[in-house]
């Protein structure tokens, strides 16, 4: 045996340390932090890099210009089922997140409804291999315990930190009421309702019909059932309008002072928190689900209302965080996943009739129903020196595909015992594949399968078979949408059945205009191969505990997160944050990105 020199061993001993390090570096790189911005009612019409010329998005279109925008994306029409779908990889459906009535979210943070707990959400994912995960904004998808540690809340689903709304941002936290979004005049309706059948009953009582009593217990439900509409989306803003951390209430009910400031500054804090270690940030924004709002600085410029101005702020949000990402000196190291839960709902209108719904551009329909403005969703992926700067994907995307790429992304475990609906999208993103993974995807309304999209693995053609669709009418301004029913419902009266099914080619006619002849030999091919794959999907759906029973959508008020004793719940939080009103603007995120990004080619 030849012994070296001891200072060629140290020498050597030095090398191979260094190699091993550069080993550990390019292992790490391999592992890229994650940031989800998942948008809320944000429609393919209301982004700048997708074709609107009202709003100003300049965070946004600056991912679109240093990555790809996938033009093809879609989701779940609604957004609990969709949330769910995001996190789990698998259509609603198999998690029994989805609805076969009426109700398709989760209406009360006490409803024992829920994700399961043995789903395996993106989240968990990642923490297995070493990720620090938080989750700021709207989760929607259950905040209760079935039992000890079988629980929905985001902590007990695989997020370290949660700051942000259990439940969703809806009109009875602002200005509006549940029972104004249901019919717009419902007040006055009810009004005259009770008044009318109080003065009918007194006439009948004048003429001896009916009895005193009979008068008496008249005008007292009259009178109750009005204070009760009156008094109720009170009691709901006290228990559905609720800010947390982790699992303690700090706003109850929430106010929108500087509210998206505020979940930007947590947002922030973890990153710098984190940014020496692999991190999974999920930006669940509250924007532009109504109630809408945003800073008056947002309201003062924007040229698309306070619609408008809740995308703005949103988009500042965006630009302030991929601002951090460059000065941490982390954001070439970061996937960048940008998209909507669902398309605009363009039945959102005040009651002055001011228009407070986003657009879907030349897309038919909207949230709740699945025409392509329902499920077409904006979307954008930027991941420097793998995903081509400035390209577009036009193959079929999906968001149930984002927990198969973050686990091709951070080298986690696939879930093998439950079918995974979602395909790793990193080998389309990179031109590796020229053609989508999905051969089919399926439509779902609520628990109802209403469409399917299909690409042939041969040829550019993109079909879309539907089996039912919903009743559009036309509301204010021209506007068509499901203004008979809002919101469009899945099933019953206010729906069209299809026998046989209509199929429309997507490439030629993304506007649903003019469904193909149905008895020609190619289309009745295409109409039998997707009845086949419909009907071997849902073969595949293993029985699950349902979680939209009724009776799991009510409220536990014994259940209810309080800070006080319930009703008597009342607590507000600190809302000044660091952002100065300079910093408010949305441009000067823009440029503090832009800036960061030449200081670093320098």
């Amino acid at each position: 045996m030849v012994m070296l020199p001891r200072p060629s061993r140290v020498i050597l001993l030095l090398l191979a340390t260094t190699v091993m390090a550069t080993a550990d570096e390019n292992e790490e790189r391999r592992k890229p932090n994650i940031i989800v911005f998942l948008m809320d009612d944000v429609g393919m019409g209301d982004i700048g890099c997708f074709g609107n010329t009202t709003i100003n998005t300049p965070n946004i279109d600056q991912l679109a210009k240093e990555g790809a925008k996938l033009t093809q994306h879609i989701a779940h029409p609604i957004c609990t089922p969709s949330r769910a779908a995001l996190m789990t990889g698998r259509y609603a459906i198999r998690s029994g997140m989805t609805s076969f009535h009426l109700m398709r979210v989760i209406s009360f943070i006490s409803a024992p409804a829920g994700l399961p707990s043995n789903e395996t959400t993106i989240a968990e994912v990642a923490k297995d291999v070493g990720y620090s995960t938080a989750l700021i904004g709207k989760w929607h998808l259950g905040f209760m315990c079935e039992k000890e540690n079988e629980c929905s809340d985001p902590n007990s689903q695989g997020f370290d930190y949660f700051y942000g709304l259990p439940l969703t941002n809806i009109l009875d936290c602002g200005h509006g009421t549940v029972f104004e979004a249901w019919r717009r005049n419902f007040y006055t309706e009810v009004a005259v309702t009770m008044v009318v059948l109080a003065l009918a009953t007194f006439i009948l009582f004048m003429y001896s019909m009916v009895r005193r009593r009979t008068l008496v217990a008249v005008v007292v439900a009259s009178t109750s059932f009005y204070l009760f509409c009156l008094i109720m989306p009170k009691l709901i803003a006290v228990m559905n309008c609720v800010v947390v951390e982790n699992h303690d209430v700090v706003e109850q009910p929430l106010s929108y002072t500087n509210l998206t400031q505020r979940h930007t500054q947590h947002a922030l804090d973890f990153l710098e928190e984190h940014k020496n270690e692999p991190f999974l940030l999920v930006m669940s924004f509250l924007q532009a689900h109504t109630e809408l709002y945003a800073e008056p600085y947002f309201h003062a410029r924007s040229q698309h209302g306070v619609y408008g101005a809740a995308v703005e702020e949103l988009d500042w949000s965006v630009g302030e965080i991929m601002g951090a990402l460059h000065r941490m000196g982390v954001a070439d190291d970061t996937f960048v996943y940008l998209t909507s839960d669902n398309g605009a709902h363009v039945e959102e209108f005040s009651l002055s009739g001011e228009k407070e719904g986003g657009s879907n551009g030349i897309y038919k329909g909207g949230k709740a129903n699945c025409f392509e403005g329902g499920i077409r969703v904006p979307t954008i992926v930027r991941y420097p020196g793998i995903v081509p700067p400035e390209s577009e994907v036009s193959e079929p995307t999906n968001i149930v595909d984002l927990l198969p790429t973050v686990v091709g992304l951070t080298g986690g475990q696939m879930p093998r015992d439950r079918v995974i609906d979602g395909k790793d999208m990193m080998p389309l993103l990179q031109g590796e594949l020229g053609i989508s993974p999905h051969e089919f995807m399926f439509l779902y309304c609520g628990g109802y399968i209403h469409g399917a999209r299909y690409r042939p693995r041969k040829g550019n053609r993109l079909y879309k078979i539907v089996y039912t669709t919903a009743n559009l009418v036309e509301g204010p301004h021209g506007t068509m949408g499901c203004f008979d029913s809002y919101p469009c419902r899945c099933e019953g009266p206010t729906t069209v059945n299809h026998d046989p099914p209509l199929v429309f080619e997507l490439r030629s006619d993304p506007s649903e205009t003019t469904p193909l002849d149905p008895t020609t030999p190619n289309i009745q091919e295409i109409i039998a191969k997707a009845r086949a794959a419909v009907a071997e999907h849902q073969a595949s759906i293993a029985p699950t505990p349902y979680q939209f029973a009724p009776t799991r959508l009510l409220p536990r008020f014994g259940d209810q997160p309080c800070c006080g004793t319930f009703p008597f719940c009342s607590c507000t939080e600190d809302h000044s944050t660091r952002f100065s009103y300079e910093d408010a603007k949305p441009d000067k995120a823009h440029k503090d990105w832009m800036r960061a990004d030449t200081s670093k080619a320098s």
